[in-house]
């Protein structure tokens, strides 16, 4: 009657007991087996909603963790196409530089061991400079020194060469001068080491707007003119 009456058989009463407790005080059995084939029957359906729960669930995650996985998949590509973007603009832009010269007059091939001869010639040209700035220094010291005493003959000394006919690179003579894009006068095969792994001038540190190399014949004139007075002297 309980059960027809959808009444809850699992509330105790005052005194701890359920319908199923008096019933086998009673020793009523078809109500104790109808109250135990209820109990089962909830505790089934009690386990299989947890179960259809837990499986629900457990969908859901294994959805969630294709998402993530799908989502960290994109940014990997994203990524890699950025890097390998990257790559191709730095390769361009290397082969624009390197890019030598028209008319003979500029680098005709690419150095095998860019990176060693890149070390090289900027080592080369520091140590130019500085012996460069060294032999200005001292040139002005002397200079500015004079004869130290009146009775002391001057010592002869050879005369130096304009700073327009030494190159800014090696500091020498210049024989064979050329004019690049800076405005400035180098040595050519200087020039052209430099200009084999750089785009900048080697005086401003400014960009080239082109490798191309002019010869300068007057500057080469006066060279050799004053080449020859001192050689007559």
């Amino acid at each position: 009657c309980l059960l027809r009456a959808g009444a809850d058989v699992t509330v105790c009463n005052t005194r701890g007991k359920t319908a199923l407790h008096y019933a086998k005080e009673q020793g009523r059995a078809k109500c104790v087996r109808a109250l135990e084939e209820h109990g089962a029957a909830e505790v089934a359906a009690e386990k299989a909603a947890k179960e259809a729960a837990w499986a629900a669930g457990a969908a859901e995650r294994e959805a969630q963790r294709a998402a993530e996985e799908k989502e960290a998949a994109r940014h990997a590509e994203e990524l890699l196409a950025e890097v390998e973007a990257e790559k191709r603009a730095k390769g361009k832009k290397g082969k624009k530089k390197k890019k030598g010269g028209g008319g003979g007059a500029g680098p005709s091939q690419e150095p095998e061991d860019e990176a060693a001869l890149a070390t090289g010639e900027e080592a080369e040209l520091a140590a130019a400079l500085e012996e460069s700035a060294r032999l200005e220094e001292g040139r002005r010291a002397a200079e500015a020194q004079g004869p130290s005493s009146a009775a002391e003959a001057p010592a002869p000394r050879e005369e130096e060469p304009p700073d327009d006919f030494l190159c800014p690179i090696t500091t020498e003579i210049m024989s064979d001068p050329v004019m690049a894009a800076d405005g400035h006068a180098y040595e050519r095969t200087a020039i052209e080491r430099w200009l084999a792994t750089k785009s900048t001038s080697p005086l401003t540190g400014g960009e080239l707007e082109h490798p191309y190399l002019t010869p300068n014949h007057m500057l080469r004139r006066q060279i050799r003119d004053w080449e020859g007075a001192r050689k007559a002297v």
